[in-house]
């Protein structure tokens, strides 16, 4: 059972992705430091999330063992798998930069960077679709 209820983990997600894109204004505005550290801040606390609230549901969900080729099921594997990698990058770019002296070797990681936002948003996206099938009884 989720610790956190799902209402305050999608408001908390929207809070993520707005963070993701703060920190972005900052990247454009060479303020690397702010950029990391806010960056850090979103996969903590995405980390959490995940930790806190999805990791507990997706064992509750009956229909990932009673229909596992249902849509429903298939996307929220996705929706895992896709999200736990978005997470994994997120915290290694994060770590990788943090644990050197200078950013002089962040532009090196640019592509891979990319790659973990748009995975990330496509992450989000997919879990707000899951969301609203979940709590507006568009499942069984």
């Amino acid at each position: 059972m989720a610790l956190i209820p799902p209402q305050i983990n999608l408001g908390l997600q929207i809070t993520i992705l707005i963070i993701l894109f703060a920190s972005l204004t900052l990247k454009r505005k060479r303020k690397y430091i702010a950029h990391g550290t806010t960056m850090l801040t979103a996969v903590i606390l995405n980390a959490l999330s995940f930790l806190l609230v999805m990791m507990p549901s997706l064992s509750t969900l009956e229909i990932l063992k009673t229909q596992p080729l249902h849509w429903f099921s298939l996307a929220t594997l996705a929706h895992s798998g896709l999200g736990a990698l978005a997470i994994i990058l997120g915290a290694w770019i994060v770590a990788a930069w943090h644990l050197q002296p200078s950013n002089k070797n962040c532009i090196k990681k640019k592509k891979l960077m990319r790659f973990t936002l748009i995975l990330w948003v496509i992450v989000f996206l997919l879990g707000f679709v899951l969301y609203a099938a979940l709590y507006t009884s568009l499942i069984p």
